[in-house]
């Protein structure tokens, strides 16, 4: 990889995950405080709603923001073209959003949600506005201007957390996650909006339908890909909601939130580096380049997943109430599946700078037919069961995307898997010794915090010392990098 873009994706790998995951941290102790103020059956509610407002506008996304990136504008076109995306984008998204609203009674009726109607309206709006961020988004990532997203995400998420909390405070109820998730959109569509001139991405003198139709066409298998994304993550919740109660969704859907911090929080962030780094290397350099991002994405996320998984019960009886205790097992299920995720998402990375768009979507398919095939029929055994299809669905679509790699000219299937290898087996003594822990001290009576102190720090040592064993080679290049990094930004 050369060593301007290596610097720039690291920089931007650094400030995406130092801000997004310090951020989710803030926003998930928020979210823990909110389950002692909302009950889990409104938090259901409020779930499902989201759910129908996520899916409105990730099926309407059309890929169209993705031509800013991969699309190919003549010499100085680039902002018309990005006016017309613009226009796209916002009113056909608009126009959806706007019909789901109308249509929330029977939306609710379907999903046995007698309270989504109250909910989803200001959903929706959320969703209209971080629209309008998306674009502006789009062009600094493009640039490689990672900073300048990480702190306006930040800025938003802790929107969030504040409101949601201070107006539950007073007594909002559901509404408080709602006018929250509305703040928050507000100022991250201003955050993304502010450093781009509003010349690059706002200039519409006239409809070029000609050009939509361009369009159009580079974004679908983009667009597919990603609404296949939203719909696995949210999808679940639909499905959970026609199998079961609200109060069991609201479980599931916490379980879900804080298990997902790996994955997001440090998984999608290096995907989202990677996708506009890969796009500036040389396509010979691009192989031996995955293989060194999965390596360190691994020798990170695995350890963060799996010990999630492995301190689930004694973090759930620490802080949260007693109505809520029922989140343990699908924290456990979840933390535990969900550690293959990150590995696919730098997969379609990968696809998505090499402009393989039939791969991509794909790959983006494969997981909303697995999850749509396996959870309804897990749903029959009960709602812990059924968590089990979202480790199902994430490790099917790392598969799918490895071999649409290889065939590709990438890094063999068993290269790739052959990467992770390591981090993952490094895994294991921490989450056996854990489990160990916790059982020695709940025989022996100790407080949940005080235990759950006592199994992080033997987790911490237990991966430290399989990571030397087993992963010796990635450990000791992730050291290199950052000390590289900081060593750049301390001589200027």
């Amino acid at each position: 990889m050369s060593t301007s873009v290596a610097v720039k994706a690291a920089k931007g790998f650094l400030w995406s995950v130092a801000t997004g995951l310090g951020t989710r941290l803030i926003g998930v102790v928020g979210t823990l405080y909110l389950t002692y103020l909302i009950d889990p059956a409104t938090m259901g509610e409020v779930a499902n709603a989201h759910a129908a407002a996520l899916l409105a506008h990730a099926i309407t996304g059309l890929g169209l923001t993705q031509f800013l990136i991969v699309g190919e504008s003549k010499a100085g076109e680039e902002d018309r073209d990005a006016g017309q995306v613009t226009l796209l984008f916002l009113g056909i998204g608009f126009l959806a959003l706007g019909a789901l609203t109308l249509a929330r009674e029977p939306v609710g009726a379907y999903l046995h949600s007698p309270e989504l109607p109250r909910f989803l309206p200001g959903l929706a709006l959320s969703m209209a506005i971080d629209r309008v961020g998306a674009v502006p988004e789009r062009i600094l990532a493009r640039n490689l201007e990672f900073r300048a997203i990480g702190l306006g995400r930040t800025a938003s998420e802790l929107s969030y957390t504040l409101v949601s909390v201070g107006l539950a405070r007073a007594g909002w109820g559901g509404m408080a996650v709602v006018a929250a998730n509305v703040v928050r959109s507000v100022l991250y569509a201003f955050a993304m909006a502010r450093p781009v001139p509003a010349a690059r991405w706002l200039s519409v003198r006239s409809l070029d339908t000609a050009r939509w139709g361009a369009i159009v066409r580079l974004g679908i298998p983009y667009w597919v890909n990603h609404a296949m994304i939203l719909v696995s993550r949210r999808g679940d919740n639909l499905i959970m909601a026609r199998a079961f109660s609200p109060e069991v969704v609201g479980l599931y859907n916490q379980g879900y939130n804080v298990a997902d911090i790996p994955a997001t929080q440090v998984g999608e962030q290096v995907a989202d580096v990677l996708f506009p780094s890969f796009r500036m290397l040389e396509p010979r350099e691009r192989p031996s380049a995955l293989l060194e991002a999965l390596a360190l994405l691994a020798l990170v996320v695995f350890p963060l997943s799996v010990g999630l998984a492995a301190v689930a019960p004694s973090v759930v009886g620490t802080v949260l109430p007693e109505r809520w205790q029922g989140v343990a097992p699908y924290l456990m299920i979840l933390s535990a599946v969900g550690v293959v995720r990150p590995v696919g998402w730098a997969l379609s990375a990968y696809l998505q700078s090499a402009g393989l768009g039939r791969e991509v979507m794909v790959s983006g398919v494969s997981l909303v037919v697995t999850l749509f095939t396996t959870m309804p029929v897990l749903t029959a055994f009960g709602p812990e069961a059924a968590s089990f299809a979202v480790g199902i669905t994430f490790a099917v679509h790392a598969v799918v995307s490895a071999f649409a790699v290889r065939r590709a000219g990438g890094p063999s299937v068993r290269a790739v898997f052959g990467s992770v290898t390591g981090p993952f087996f490094a895994c294991i003594p921490l989450f056996l010794g854990v489990r160990a822990v916790h059982e020695i001290l709940r025989v022996r009576g100790l407080a949940p915090i005080s235990s759950l102190v006592w199994e992080i720090v033997a987790g911490a040592a237990l991966y430290v010392a399989g990571a030397l064993v087993f992963a010796r080679g990635p450990s000791m290049r992730l050291i290199a990098v950052a000390r590289g990094v900081l060593e750049r930004r301390r001589g200027g």
